[in-house]
């Protein structure tokens, strides 16, 4: 999936999230947790960061208006995780890295 089509999908606010993320996974990669758990941080990073941008921007006033912040968050926060896992993949190839 190309990353300009996976940005149509993304709040223009939570760009900063993708590299954001990068450097979170960076973080990871260099302590003692393993590297398969790394895309199941960055997730919940992800999530978890658009899940306080929604609660602060919106007004929650009823479970309805909770479970939307929610579930937006969430998708949010997978289609961000998804543009920074693709986005570092062509970074390393473009590099010669990887």
């Amino acid at each position: 999936m190309d990353i300009e089509v996976i940005r149509e999908y993304i709040d223009p606010q939570l760009l900063i999230v993708v590299p954001m993320l990068w450097g979170i996974g960076m973080a990871v990669k260099k302590s003692s947790i393993e590297n398969r758990f790394i895309p199941f941080i960055l997730l919940l990073c992800s999530c978890g960061v658009v899940m306080l941008h929604l609660t602060g921007t919106n007004l929650i006033t009823d479970s309805r208006a909770l479970a939307g912040c929610i579930f937006a968050g969430i998708t949010q926060g997978s289609v961000i995780w998804l543009a920074a896992w693709t986005g570092y993949e062509k970074l390393l190839k473009g590099s010669g890295a990887g």
